[in-house]
């Protein structure tokens, strides 16, 4: 078996090394990317519904299950604040195909500010805060985490 063990060590150090040539060559990694088409959309709301469809039945779960004590509150607050997000984002994502192309004013290629001239364009504007729901969310849920290390 040594042929069995070397032949390991060159599979491992060629893909090692193809890992590595990969990592050199960065390419542009945006926050922000579409999903392309109509279909790309579609399964990103669904993503969204079942994302919403399971923090549901964790707050089911805990009422049911009656989980009080330290961290438990925060998590509830977390699972809102994630609810909350969810059908911001969702909205937002269906109020973009009616906004017009107009609305976004571009520089260099770059939007660099959006026009509001309607109510509708005030909620979708919303819509792209999310962080301001999505941060305090997150720091709930770090908190919950923090109490439940804290208790013995």
């Amino acid at each position: 078996m040594p042929g069995l063990a070397r032949n390991s060590s060159t599979i491992f150090a060629s893909a090692a090394l193809f890992c590595l040539w990969g990592l050199s060559r960065p390419a542009a990694a945006w926050a922000v990317q579409s999903h392309g088409g109509a279909e790309g959309l579609v399964a990103h709301q669904l993503g969204h519904i079942l994302f919403f469809i399971g923090m549901i039945g964790l707050l089911v779960n805990q009422h049911y299950r009656q989980l009080r004590g330290p961290g438990w509150r925060h998590f509830k607050l977390f699972l809102r604040l994630i609810l909350l997000w969810n059908i911001q984002a969702f909205s937002g994502h269906w109020m973009h195909e009616s906004v017009a192309a107009d609305k976004f004013i571009t520089i260099n290629g770059r939007t660099v500010a959006f026009q509001i001239t309607s109510l509708f364009d005030l909620l979708f504007y919303i819509t792209r805060l999310d962080h301001l729901v999505l941060v305090p969310a997150f720091i709930f849920l770090f908190m919950a985490i923090k109490r439940w290390q804290e208790t013995p």
